[in-house]
C-alpha cells in the first residue's frame, strides 16, 4: 500500500503546475472567482477533461514502463477519455501505471524470445502499437462508461461524507500518519486526487486542507518554542517561519517523535480544523502545494478566505493549548542536536553484503556512531571519484528537498564552492548524483533504488550545523 501511495502521489505532485494553473483560473474567473468571465473558463474544460487526465496517464506510464509506457498510457487514457461522461483524472491515475506495467511485462518476455539480435526495435515498436491498439478500443467501448458510474457513485459519496459529523474524525489517521512521513502519501496520493475530481464537479473541495492545514504544526512549534530555554529557541523559531510561510510540513515531525503525547494535540487541533471548514462550506480551488498560508489564502475562493483562517487559527490555537498542558519542558532543538548525535555515510558496492535490519540499528545507533568516529566518516569520501551534482532526496521531491537543497547552496556558496545542487523524489533519483542527502527515514530505500552512490543521512534538513560540517568535508576533497 505504501508503494501505490507513493506512486499515486508521484504522479499528482509531478503534474501540479497544472492543477494549479487550473485551480488559479478557477479561483479568479469562477463562479466563486473575483473576476468572473466566461470566456476565460473556456479554458478550464479542456484543461481538466483533456490535457490534465492525458498527462497524469503519460506520467504514470513513465514511471512504470519508460518513455514508451508513457506514449502507449496517453493513447489509451485518451480513449478512456473520449467515451466518459466524467472527467478522467481518476482513471487516468490507474489506467496510465497499469498501461506501463503491461507494456514493460511484455517487452521483457518478448525480448527474452527473440530469435536473433538486431530485430529489437521493430518487435518493441509493433508490440507497443498492437498493445496501444487494444487497450484503447477496450477504453473506448467499455472501460469509459463503467468509469463513468463508478465516479459518478464515488462522487455522491463523498458528498455525503462532506455533509455528515464525521468528516472531522479523520484527522485520528491523517495527523499520526503526517508525522510516520506518509504525508505525501496522504496529500497528493489521497485526499489531492479526491480533490480535484471534486474540485472538477463543485469548483473547490475540502479534500485540500484536510491534510495540508499548517495550524497544528504551527501550534506544536509555538507550545515547544516558548518550553524551551532562551538560548535554545532559535532552532523553534526558525522551524516556525518554514513550517507556516515556506509550506514545509516536515520541520516539525522531529518534535513530535521526540515527545509522542504530542500526537494528542496535533488530532485534537486536526479535528477542530476540519469542523471549522465543514461547518462554513469552504474549500480550495487546488491543491497548496507547499502548504503554506500564502498558497491556502490564494487559492481559497474569495468569500471563504476569512473563514479558512479562522479554520487554521482555531486548530492552531487548540494544538497550543492541549501541547502546554501535556509539555512540562523541552531541553534542546531537535533541529540543533540530532547532526551532531550522528552523522553517517554509506557507499554500497554492488559485490558487498546487503544490508540487513541488524546492521540499519547499529548505524542509527548514536553510541554507535560516536564509536566509528571521524575515521569511517572521512573514508566514506574518499569512494567520491568526484562531486559535481549533489542531489537532496525527499518522498515527493519538493518540500523538505527543495529547502535542504536551498540551504546547501547558501553555504556553497558562502565558501566559493562551485557544485551544482538540487532536489528529487525518491522515485526519480537522477543518475548523475555524485551524493546524495537524503533524510533518515529514507535511507534504505535510497540505497535499494541506487547502491553504487554515497549517501548522507540526515535526521533533520534545519541543522544549519550539519550543513557547516557537510561543506567542511566537501571542501577536502574538492
Amino acid at each position: 500500500m505504501k508503494k501505490l501511495g507513493q506512486l499515486l502521489s508521484a504522479i499528482v505532485y509531478q503534474n501540479i503546475a497544472v492543477i494549479i494553473v487550473a485551480g488559479i483560473i478557477q479561483g479568479v474567473f469562477g463562479v466563486y472567482g473575483w473576476w468572473y468571465n466566461d470566456r476565460i473558463l473556456l479554458l478550464l474544460n479542456p484543461i481538466n477533461n483533456i490535457l490534465l487526465p492525458i498527462l497524469l496517464g503519460y506520467t504514470g506510464g513513465r514511471l512504470i514502463g519508460g518513455q514508451q509506457g508513457a506514449v502507449v498510457a496517453s493513447i489509451v487514457t485518451y480513449g478512456l477519455i473520449l467515451s466518459s461522461s466524467t472527467p478522467a483524472i481518476l482513471g487516468a491515475m490507474i489506467i496510465g501505471p497499469l498501461t506501463g506495467w503491461l507494456i514493460k511485462k511484455l517487452d521483457h518476455i518478448v525480448k527474452k524470445k527473440l530469435p536473433g539480435v538486431g530485430y529489437e526495435l521493430l518487435i518493441s515498436n509493433i508490440l507497443a502499437a498492437m498493445i496501444a491498439t487494444i487497450l484503447t478500443i477496450l477504453c473506448f467501448f467499455y472501460v469509459g462508461q463503467t468509469f463513468s458510474a463508478v465516479v459518478e457513485w464515488l462522487t455522491k459519496l463523498l458528498e455525503t461524507i462532506i455533509y455528515s459529523g464525521w468528516l472531522p474524525l479523520t484527522a485520528i489517521i491523517i495527523e499520526p500518519a503526517k508525522v510516520l512521513f506518509l504525508n505525501n502519501i496522504i496529500n497528493f496520493g489521497v485526499l489531492g486526487s479526491l480533490g480535484v475530481q471534486q474540485a472538477e464537479e463543485l469548483g473547490k473541495s475540502i479534500f485540500f486542507m484536510l491534510g495540508a492545514n499548517p495550524g497544528p504544526g504551527l501550534g506544536i512549534l509555538v507550545a515547544c518554542w516558548l518550553k524551551m530555554g532562551i538560548e535554545q529557541r532559535k532552532g523553534a523559531k526558525l522551524a516556525i517561519f518554514i513550517h507556516f510561510f515556506g509550506g514545509v510540513q516536515e520541520v516539525y515531525f522531529p518534535y513530535v517523535l521526540m515527545n509522542p503525547l504530542l500526537i494528542i494535540p496535533l488530532i485534537v487541533g486536526g479535528m477542530i480544523g476540519v469542523f471549522t471548514f465543514q461547518m462554513f462550506d469552504v474549500g480550495l480551488v487546488a491543491i497548496p502545494s507547499p502548504a503554506s498560508i500564502f498558497l491556502f489564502i490564494g487559492l481559497a475562493p474569495k468569500e471563504d478566505i476569512l473563514f479558512i483562517i479562522l479554520g487554521i487559527l482555531l486548530s492552531a490555537i487548540a494544538t497550543f493549548l492541549c501541547s502546554v498542558i501535556l509539555l512540562k519542558r523541552v531541553p534542546d532543538s531537535p533541529l540543533l542536536l540530532e547532526n551532531s548525535e550522528y552523522v553517517k555515510f554509506q557507499r554500497v558496492e554492488k559485490d558487498e553484503k546487503p544490508i540487513t535490519k541488524e546492521m540499519m540499528d547499529k548505524m542509527t545507533d548514536p553510541s554507535m556512531n560516536k564509536e566509528r568516529g571521524e575515521t569511517e566518516i572521512i573514508s566514506a569520501f574518499s569512494n567520491i571519484d568526484k562531486l559535481e551534482n549533489i542531489v537532496f532526496i525527499c518522498e515527493a521531491g519538493m518540500g523538505s528537498s527543495a529547502m535542504g537543497a536551498a540551504m546547501l547552496k547558501k553555504k556553497l556558496k558562502q565558501a566559493n564552492l562551485t557544485i551544482e545542487v538540487g532536489n528529487a523524489s525518491i522515485s526519480d533519483i537522477p543518475e548523475y548524483a555524485d551524493l546524495i542527502i537524503c533524510h533518515e527515514k529514507f535511507l534504505s530505500d535510497v540505497q535499494k533504488t541506487v547502491p553504487n552512490k554515497v549517501c548522507y543521512s540526515l535526521r533533520s534538513f534545519t541543522d544549519m550545523k550539519g550543513y557547516d560540517e557537510l561543506v567542511e568535508r566537501i571542501n577536502n576533497i574538492v
